[in-house]
């Protein structure tokens, strides 16, 4: 028999483990985390190279072609349908696009999801970077004032629905490429203004095994995720068309971009974050730091001198000391034999490499190989140095 209580658990933990998501955890931190397939991308590095300038030259003159051509034309989807497969990117489609809705509504995972919704159904994105016309045109973006503001960008898309009667207008209201697999970012507003009828569309990306490399990671560029698109054998992108959705009448336009934003959520089985864009774009500087930061203690750490006589090891045995008094002084002198770097040893010593005590073994005794005199004479230095060391600091206790 169920517990009545059983529902209120569910529902917590539910809650609790929607707190515990980090704006980090939107995103993917790395391009390939599985150490097969590291393994396998580095044998199969050769062949990819080879195939990325096979598919650079015959791409770039198939793109060519069809920027000459016009855009809600036949013979443009058949282009770029030819220049995907020269790329390896096979799209799929599933659902049917409802004529009746302006405005396209997607999830965004890659670089190129605009292109594979504009191969099956022509349309128009905004720009949201100052580039030239020539660019704007060749790409299939349009310039509706979004680096004015949001009100420019409102009334430029108004305005253009108003004339363009064939192509709806596709928007990414996240704003920012992620993972797809564990929660959309909050969904900006904008686009809901402009028309009170949208249609979702649900877009996924996958690799097979074992090239299942990430189509873009947390502050990656546009070259980067291309590379590997032009690379790899081939990149499946799955577009499905929801059933259109309509702005009710007592609903407000954040609850309304709020239902849309679950709508797809349930489709993609994840949530809806409480992060913004905002959120996003601080978290990439974050990361960007602190690969800087972990760069530059590689480089100190290569170009640190390393330490030669028993002078230099001794004094820098005293400094370490100093951080961190908790370790006794023989482990650190020890630690630096082997490592002959400061930086390694305060690694070792923050990593629990070395223990707190001097419990190795060494018991100070003399043996009859004269070869360990030497280390003998060093533990008993180092045993009594301590030993004072600890009598000096408790003399106020005495």
């Amino acid at each position: 028999m169920t517990s009545p209580e059983t529902p209120p658990t569910t529902s917590t933990t539910a809650t609790s483990s929607e707190s515990e998501l980090r704006i980090e955890d939107l995103f993917h931190q790395k391009r390939n985390e599985d150490s097969i397939s590291k393994l396998f991308s580095a044998i199969y590095a050769p062949v990819g190279i080879v195939i990325l300038l096979f598919r650079v030259f015959l791409g770039f003159h198939t793109f060519l072609v069809a920027c000459l051509l016009r855009k809600s034309g036949v013979f443009r989807q058949h282009a770029l349908r030819m220049m995907c497969s020269i790329l390896g990117i096979v799209v799929e489609k599933t659902g049917e696009r409802d004529e009746s809705a302006r405005v396209l509504c997607a999830n965004h995972v890659s670089i190129l999801d605009h292109l594979a919704i504009d191969i099956l159904t022509p349309c128009l994105l905004p720009s949201v970077w100052d580039i030239p016309s020539i660019i704007r045109w060749c790409f299939g973006y349009v310039d509706l004032g979004a680096t004015r503001g949001r009100d420019h960008l409102v009334r430029g898309a108004k305005d253009l629905l108003a004339k363009e009667t064939q192509m709806p207008l596709l928007a990414f209201p996240e704003g920012i490429i992620t993972s797809g697999e564990k929660a959309l970012i909050k969904f900006n507003t904008w686009c809901f203004e402009v028309s009170p009828i949208v249609q979702p569309v649900s877009v996924r990306v996958w690799r097979p095994y074992p090239w299942k490399i990430a189509v873009s990671v947390l502050g990656s560029t546009w070259w980067t995720d291309l590379f590997y698109f032009f690379a790899l054998p081939f990149t499946v992108i799955s577009v499905e068309y929801l059933p259109k959705m309509e702005k009710k009448n007592e609903e407000s336009l954040e609850e309304f971009t709020s239902r849309v934003a679950e709508t797809l959520a349930k489709n993609l089985k994840i949530s809806v974050s409480k992060f913004g864009i905002s959120d996003a774009s601080e978290a990439a500087k974050r990361m960007r730091t602190d690969r800087e930061r972990a760069r530059k203690v590689v480089v100190k750490e290569k170009t640190a001198p390393r330490l030669i006589d028993a002078r230099q090891m001794d004094e820098c045995v005293m400094r370490i000391k100093q951080s961190f008094p908790s370790f006794h002084l023989s482990a650190i002198r020890r630690d630096l034999e082997k490592t002959r770097s400061q930086t390694a040893t305060v690694n070792n010593l923050k990593t629990g490499k070395i223990a707190v005590s001097d419990a190795d073994g060494h018991t100070g005794k003399v043996t009859l190989d004269a070869s360990s005199w030497r280390g003998v004479f060093d533990n008993r230095k180092w045993q009594m140095i301590e030993s004072n060391r600890q009598k000096y600091m408790n003399r106020d206790d005495n």
